[in-house]
């Protein structure tokens, strides 16, 4: 695939490093997937992370795709524990898209969980009215389970 013509990225993986991934075949495998992704990245794209167990929280400020050591080093230091605020950490994730913002460039948040949200909002309309509202204005919603 040639490259020269693809926009830059905005790329936020939201992550869930709530206790309900402690297994081998949830936060393991999505940091092998998250691996296999950052090794695609350009220089000119940025990543961030947002992970949720216990907390919502910043794990990861927006890093140049340049920098991959960093960003590998971010994701294999993730472990799981705690609840899991699933309201918060989408609302963190689009606040980083929006402060990385790239116009006319790929703006995205990555999330990856098995869909067990237990604190905050979990209504699926609510949830789907801020997606939409965020598409609306250029951030877009990836989801792996």
């Amino acid at each position: 695939m040639d490259m020269k013509n693809v926009p830059p990225g905005n790329f936020v993986f939201l992550i869930d490093a709530s206790g309900s991934m402690d297994q081998p075949n949830r936060l393991p495998l999505i940091k092998a997937a998250f691996r296999l992704f950052v090794n695609h990245l350009r220089p000119t794209d940025t990543v961030s992370i947002v992970t949720y167990g216990g907390d919502a929280v910043v794990w990861l400020s927006p890093t140049t795709g340049a920098n991959k050591t960093r960003i590998m080093d971010a994701i294999e230091s993730l472990e799981a524990e705690g609840d899991t605020p699933g309201e918060s950490a989408i609302k963190l994730a689009y606040k980083m898209a929006r402060a990385s913002f790239i116009k006319g460039g790929m703006n995205r948040v990555i999330i990856a969980t098995d869909g067990d949200f237990n604190v905050g909002e979990t209504s699926e309309k609510a949830l789907e009215e801020l997606v939409s509202r965020e598409k609306a204005a250029g951030i877009y919603l990836t989801c792996m389970g």
